[in-house]
């Protein structure tokens, strides 16, 4: 039986634009039992390039690669989050720098300051919370972390 995992995926333009870039975070419960898809982002609006990787505290979109979340979240009260945080493990390395403390979360500035920190923000609140039911759900069912992909285009 294929496990649960999650893939983000979004187009990253050659130079950064000045609004937000929007894409989308799917949960694939594996073996053909269905994808839930989400609308997400991540990175501030004229950070959202592969420039901005590596950068910390540079707003710029989670590194592409391989990476895990557990299934149950935290609470955050950390503006812009305001809520319950995934935590991406492991934080991204590379020879060009460390980005940490990433995670999935609602993107609660989504109205007034769209974006965020390197983080995958979902977009809509109503869409975060059938999210984290959905982690929840799959925790009592023995699923303790999801494998999460995150790739560009």
């Amino acid at each position: 039986m294929t496990e649960p995992k999650l893939i983000f995926t979004m187009d990253l333009p050659a130079n950064p634009q000045r609004h937000l870039i929007l894409g989308n975070l799917a949960l694939d419960y594996g073996d053909n039992r269905g994808v839930i898809n989400y609308l997400a982002s991540s990175g501030a609006p004229g950070r959202q390039s592969d420039r901005w990787f590596w950068k910390q505290g540079g707003l710029g979109p989670i590194p592409a690669g391989d990476y895990w979340i557990p299934s149950i979240g935290y609470i955050v009260n950390t503006p812009g989050i305001g809520g319950i945080f995934f935590h991406i493990q492991p934080d991204p390395v590379s020879d060009e720098g460390r980005r940490a403390e990433l995670g999935i979360h609602l993107d609660a500035n989504y109205e007034k300051s769209p974006g965020t920190a390197g983080c995958i923000g979902i977009i809509r609140l109503d869409a975060f919370n059938r999210f984290c039911d959905r982690l929840k759900k799959l925790n009592s069912q023995g699923v303790k972390r999801l494998p999460l992909t995150v790739r560009y285009s």
